[in-house]
C-alpha cells in the first residue's frame, strides 16, 4: 500500500533540517515542535499521512463531525479510516495556524517511506538546504 504525502510549509532551523536528514537515512522517527511562529515558511516539507498520531483535538473534531454529518459521510469516514477521523497534516496545520499561542509537533515516521515515494522525499529533503 502507498503511503500518501502532504506538502506542508513550515519554518526550520538548521538543526530541524539536519535532524530530518538523519532521521530518513536512518529510517526513523522524529518528532518536530514548531512554535507558532514557524507554522509557515518557505521550508516545504513532505509529511506522511500515517506518520501522524491522533490528539484530543483531533479526537473532538471526529466527535464533532460524527455527531453532525450526513450518513454517507459517517460511513464513508468508517471505510476509509476505521472508526477514528484522521485530520491530514494540512487540516492541523491551519487549525493550529489560527491560534497565535500554540504550536504543533510534527511526528515524521520515515521507516514508513517506500522505495516508490524514496526519491521523491530525497528530493524535498535536498531541497531543504
Amino acid at each position: 500500500m502507498e503511503i500518501e504525502l502532504h506538502e506542508i510549509n513550515v519554518t526550520l532551523s538548521r538543526y530541524q533540517k539536519e535532524k530530518i536528514c538523519n532521521a530518513f537515512i536512518n529510517r526513523e522517527t522524529i518528532t518536530l515542535r514548531l512554535k507558532n511562529d514557524a507554522l509557515s515558511g518557505s521550508d516545504t516539507l513532505l509529511v506522511p499521512s500515517k506518520s501522524l498520531k491522533m490528539t484530543e483535538d483531533d479526537k473532538s473534531t471526529f466527535i464533532e463531525k460524527w455527531e453532525n454529518g450526513p450518513d454517507d459521510e459517517r460511513m464513508g469516514m468508517l471505510e476509509n479510516y476505521g472508526l477514528l477521523f484522521h485530520p491530514t497534516v494540512v487540516e492541523r496545520l491551519e487549525s493550529k495556524r489560527k491560534n497565535e499561542y500554540e504550536g504543533m509537533e510534527i511526528f515524521l515516521d520515515y521507516s514508513l517511506i517506500t522505495d516508490l515515494t524514496k526519491e521523491v522525499v530525497t528530493r524535498n529533503i535536498e531541497k531543504l538546504f
